[in-house]
C-alpha cells in the first residue's frame, strides 16, 4: 500500500474515532440534562406527573407537525423525586388509536392509580398513520419510536433516581400490538428485521385488546364491520402501514406483509411472560356484505377467507369486541401455550378496551402479574 493511500487510511479511521466519541459524549450529555419537575396530582396520597417530557428529537416545530406524534411522553411517579424506592417497578404504556390516532393522555387515570400503588410509568406518542398528524407511518416506524423510548430509560432512571433493569412494556388496542411485536422481537430480533436496539430488556408484556393476528380474515373482517363496509378506510390502512399502497399489491402480498407484522407470528419459547386482557360483546355474521367503490357490487366478508388463502370454511360468524376479533384472544393463549410461555389470560364480556374501567377488578389482577413477572425477571 503506498504512504499516501494509508495515511489517508489512517485519517479516516481516527475521524471516525473522532465522532463516535463525540457521540458518546453527547449521549452523556444528554443523561445529564434530563431534569424532572413532578407536580402533584389533586386528591392522590403520593402520584407525581411530568408532562410532555421528550425522548428524541423529533418535537412540534422540529419534524413534528402535531403533538400525537412528537417524540414526548408522560411521567407518573409515585412520589416525589428522590424519596422513591429505587427498585420502584417500572411500566412503560403505549397507547392504541388503530394506528392513527390517539395519544399519551388516553389511559391517564390507570396510570396515575400504577403510581399511587407504587409503579413508575411512562406513557408515550409515537408515530402515527395518518397525513394530518405527521404522516403515513409505518409499523416499523412506530416501533422505532418505541425502541428510542426505551434507549432513553438509562437517562430517566439517572434522572428520577430509580434502578430500571428491565421493564414492563404495555398497551391497549394497536398499542397492545405494538407492545407485543417489541417485545417478541427482542427475544427474537432477526424476525422482523429492523435493527431495533433494545436497550433494556422487557421482563413482561401486557395487551388490552391488542390484536395478536393482523392478518387473519376475522381480523379483517372485525375492524371492516366497525369502519362499515369501508375497503379503503380499514384495508387501505393495513396496507401502509405493513409498508404497501393501497391499490397497488395484490390480497396475497399484503396478507404476507401483515402476518410478518402480527405478534403470533414471532413468537417463540424465548419470548417474556405475557399477561393478555381481551373482550367481547358478540358477533358479526360473515354474510354481511361491503362494496368496493360507489359503484361496486355487494360482496359478503366471507370473500376475505379466499383472498387471504384460508383452507377452512369460513365461520358464520366472527366474534368480536367491537373492533377486534375474539378469536385473537384464541390464537394468542393457544400460541402462548404451544410455546411454553408463561401468561395470564382473561376474556370478560366488556367492550373494546373498557374492561379495566368498567370492571376494577381487573386492575389489581394487571398489577399484581406485573409485579409477579418483574420479580421473576429479576431473580433470573
Amino acid at each position: 500500500m503506498k504512504k499516501a493511500t494509508m495515511k489517508k487510511a489512517t485519517q479516516v479511521v481516527f475521524l471516525a474515532l473522532v465522532i463516535s466519541v463525540a457521540r458518546a459524549f453527547a449521549e452523556d450529555a444528554g443523561a445529564s440534562q434530563l431534569q424532572l419537575s413532578p407536580v402533584k396530582i389533586p386528591t392522590c396520597a403520593r402520584a407525581h406527573v411530568c408532562k410532555d417530557l421528550p425522548y428524541g428529537g423529533r418535537q412540534v416545530g422540529q419534524g413534528a407537525v402535531h403533538p400525537d406524534v412528537a417524540q414526548t411522553y408522560d411521567l407518573y411517579l409515585p412520589g416525589k423525586v428522590g424519596e422513591i424506592d429505587r427498585s420502584a417497578p417500572f411500566f412503560l404504556f403505549v397507547h392504541g388509536g388503530a394506528w392513527k390516532r390517539g395519544s399519551k393522555a388516553s389511559h391517564a387515570k390507570l396510570l396515575v392509580e400504577m403510581a399511587e400503588q407504587g409503579f413508575v410509568a411512562a406513557s408515550m406518542n409515537y408515530s402515527l398513520c395518518n397525513p394530518k398528524r405527521g404522516g403515513a407511518h409505518t409499523f416499523a416506524d412506530m416501533l422505532a419510536d418505541i425502541d428510542a423510548m426505551v434507549s432513553h430509560l438509562p437517562s430517566l432512571a439517572q434522572a428520577a433516581g430509580i434502578s430500571i433493569p428491565r421493564i414492563a412494556i404495555g398497551g391497549s388496542s394497536a398499542g397492545g400490538h405494538l407492545s407485543l411485536l417489541y417485545a417478541y422481537d427482542g427475544a427474537n430480533p432477526s424476525a422482523l428485521s429492523l435493527g431495533l436496539k433494545h436497550a433494556v430488556p422487557v421482563a413482561c408484556v401486557f395487551t388490552d385488546c391488542g390484536p395478536s393476528d393482523i392478518a387473519s380474515p376475522e381480523f379483517i373482517v372485525a375492524g371492516l364491520d366497525w369502519q362499515k363496509g369501508d375497503v379503503k378506510g380499514w384495508y387501505g390502512l393495513l396496507c401502509v402501514l405493513a409498508g404497501g399502497q393501497y391499490g397497488k399489491d395484490d390480497f396475497r402480498t399484503t396478507v404476507d406483509r401483515l402476518a410478518k407484522h402480527s405478534p403470533i407470528t414471532l413468537l417463540n419459547e424465548k419470548c417474556p411472560p405475557t399477561i393478555c386482557l381481551f373482550g367481547t360483546t358478540g358477533e358479526v355474521k360473515t354474510s354481511k356484505t361491503f362494496t368496493r367503490g360507489k359503484n361496486g357490487k355487494p360482496k359478503p366478508y366471507t370473500v376475505f377467507w379466499k383472498l387471504a388463502g384460508s383452507k377452512e370454511a369460513p365461520p358464520e360468524s366472527v366474534g368480536m369486541d367491537g373492533i377486534v376479533a375474539t378469536q385473537n384472544y384464541v390464537t394468542l393463549t393457544n400460541g402462548l401455550t404451544k410455546a411454553g410461555v408463561p401468561f395470564a389470560a382473561r376474556l370478560e364480556p366488556y367492550p373494546h378496551c373498557r374492561i379495566l374501567e368498567r370492571k376494577p377488578e381487573t386492575r389489581p389482577w394487571l398489577y399484581e402479574n406485573l409485579r409477579k413477572y418483574l420479580k421473576a425477571s429479576k431473580a433470573d
